[in-house]
């Protein structure tokens, strides 16, 4: 069926319109005098005001008249009961698949049939514009929907079906299995889908089944009429029409199906509304079974440890079945209630995924955290988890595509997979924007809390010249630059910084210390019993710090190590308004070894891999800016 286009132009009488009212008023059906049954070539057989409606009633249909499976029951008194052969299949091919097989045999048998005159007006193949009859070409434009791959599946499983029934048919000895092919099946599963009624109403002690409801179900969809439902139990579904009295001469009638999202309309219907306000993307995201058993173990999937003050209502559906939808801003339907304002586009089970991941690969006991404001280490991991996800999802689904649509189903889907682009990456751009204000440029260092290591280098060297050409010649000597040495360059330099700031006496006017200062603030320095997972990591940097870093010493042969070994002996009782690190308290034994391993859970607990112009970029969250107190503002996740 048609979207609420309205042409005017091209219509009129058909004959075949005049047959289906005479059939459907002389067998009980009522239609209001004021309207008529119209063709065009853009909208088939439709509804038009030849006047204003004189009463709210344009059509009712008596449940006998109805087309579904139940006709082929000889104990339903109130329907039609039809003599087939397909009686034979019932119980050994699926309801709603023998209701397709029905509508296929009627079509078959012409003017012998009772439903003669209605069937004639249905559209045929040529008319169908739902994903089930798109070519290649069409398929095209539906290229990182979602309804891509629910188009494919929708489609085997309607083989599966048609390549069941016609063996059940063959295994019977019916012709009609030679007579019906796949296309004759997908044109029989697209009426209904695009015209059928659910029984609910009208049968409400039956087990529900799709209805065809004749000329009730002629007129097409718009999602601003005010229309009416009224169903009498086991007798009639009638339409009303509650504005019919405003209609002029020619103007068409619409029905409302509820408000619909652009996949259903376009998978069910065969059109697409043109900024339909109640679009979502859909994203599905299962658990792996190992992920979710371990999950449970630890507790992360009972309600109280649902983070950010989200919703729980998710916890009762099945992770690996729902449908969870993005929303952008101005959602009629609202967003989701969230603590952290760049979250509340995202449903509550896909971050809470995202968290559980967090969680688990950063060893956090969640008993120790605040779960509805987890702080911003948790949340910044998750984060960028979450933003990784939507830019490779984007990166299927581009914003803008350049081809122009040539036909009606290229037309309606390019306008479903242009809303649905728009969608995600709106809600990516919100969490890229909340990147990109961590990320600020280098001139912005008291305010930037994401650094790569080209602005980490970039401070250290403007702040510190020869240490840093220093740590740059030991970096080109032994060759770790690249990403595939990030981890190590980074517990190097981290390394190295520390030590420089422990022994430099005045280090007011050096910034790249702040951050420094504020990591010392997060992580306590280990001590040896905590062991070392990795130790290639750990060896190269105790066996080459020399090369990175000069530190002052009587002893011009010794080791970075062994200096900060003995300074660490130094360390009594620190001023308040000491430079020391706040983790070094007292005298502090083997400081170099446990330095570098300090270095090294810096990097596994706050160097975090940003998106970043393509790429991933691994970035320390670290912040310079502090709030009066002296602490860093930690405050940026609720703002």
């Amino acid at each position: 069926m048609s979207t609420d286009e309205m042409s005017g132009q091209g219509f009129g009488a058909h004959p075949s319109a005049e047959s289906l009212v005479n059939w459907f008023t002389q067998n009980g059906g009522q239609l209001s005098p004021d309207v008529q049954i119209v063709y065009s070539d853009s909208h088939g057989f439709h509804m038009r005001a030849a006047r204003p409606l004189s009463s709210t009633v344009v059509a009712s249909c008596p449940l006998k008249l109805t087309l579904s499976s139940l006709n082929l029951d000889p104990e339903e008194k109130e329907m039609l009961y039809i003599e087939s052969p397909l009686q034979r299949c019932r119980g050994k091919i699926p309801d709603h698949i023998l209701t397709y097989l029905l509508l296929i045999e009627q079509r078959k048998r012409g003017d012998q049939s009772p439903w003669h005159a209605y069937i004639t007006c249905l559209p045929g193949p040529e008319s169908m514009t739902t994903p089930l009859w798109f070519d290649e070409s069409d398929v095209a434009f539906l290229t990182g929907t979602s309804l891509a791959p629910a188009t494919k599946e929708r489609k085997a499983e309607l083989q599966h079906q048609w390549e069941n029934a016609v063996a059940v048919m063959k295994e019977l000895g019916m012709p009609l299995a030679d007579e019906i092919d796949l296309d004759s099946l997908l044109w029989a599963a697209t009426i209904f889908t695009s015209r059928a009624f659910i029984s609910t109403h009208i049968l409400p002690e039956r087990e529900t089944i799709p209805i065809l409801f004749p000329v009730v179900d002629i007129l097409n969809h718009s999602v601003s009429t005010k229309v009416e439902w009224d169903f009498q139990p086991h007798q009639s579904f009638t339409l009303k029409c509650l504005e019919g009295e405003s209609f002029q001469p020619g103007q068409e009638l619409f029905n409302n199906y509820a408000p619909k999202q652009n996949d259903e309309l376009l998978l069910g219907y065969g059109f697409c509304l043109e900024d339909n306000p109640i679009e979502q993307f859909a994203l599905k995201l299962a658990f792996q079974p190992q992920l979710q058993q371990y999950a449970q173990q630890l507790g992360l999937l009972d309600p109280e440890n649902v983070p950010f003050g989200m919703s729980k209502d998710f916890l009762a559906t099945d992770p690996n079945k729902e449908q969870h939808f993005l929303r952008a801003k101005d959602h009629p339907f609202g967003r989701y209630d969230n603590h952290v304002p760049f979250f509340r586009g995202v449903p509550p089970y896909i971050i809470h995924f995202f968290f559980i991941q967090t969680i688990i690969t950063s060893e956090v006991d969640v008993n120790t955290i605040d779960i509805a404001r987890p702080g911003p280490r948790i949340t910044l991991q998750v984060l960028v988890l979450l933003h990784q996800a939507l830019e490779q999802r984007c990166s299927t689904l581009p914003l803008h595509i350049e081809k122009n649509p040539r036909n009606d189903k290229q037309k309606y889907a390019k306008i479903y997979r242009d809303s649905q682009a728009r969608i995600i990456h709106s809600v990516r751009q919100e969490l890229k924007d909340a990147i990109t204000k961590l990320r600020a440029p280098n001139a912005e260092l008291p305010i930037r809390a994401l650094h790569s290591l080209s602005d980490v280098l970039a401070a250290f060297s403007t702040d510190l010249p020869e240490p840093a050409k220093t740590f740059s010649s030991a970096l080109n000597k032994h060759g770790i630059q690249g990403q595939q040495n990030e981890g190590l360059e980074w517990t190097v330099l981290l390394t190295v910084l520390l030590s420089l700031m422990l022994t430099t006496q005045d280090t007011n006017d050096v910034k790249v210390f702040t951050l420094m200062h504020d990591l010392c603030s997060k992580h306590t320095l280990p001590t040896l019993e905590d062991g070392i997972e990795d130790v290639d990591t750990y060896t190269f940097v105790d066996e080459n710090l020399g090369d990175f870093v000069h530190l002052p010493s009587a002893d011009a042969n010794a080791a970075p190590t062994d200096i900060l070994d003995d300074l660490g002996m130094t360390f009594v009782n620190q001023p308040a308004d000491s430079a020391t690190p706040v983790f070094i308290k007292g005298r502090t034994d083997n400081l170099g070894a446990r330095m570098i391993m300090w270095a090294m859970k810096v990097v596994e607990k706050d160097v975090v891999p940003v998106f970043e112009d393509g790429q991933i970029v691994r970035c320390l969250y670290a912040r310079a800016q502090t709030t009066e107190n002296g602490q860093s503002d930690e405050t940026w996740m609720y703002e």
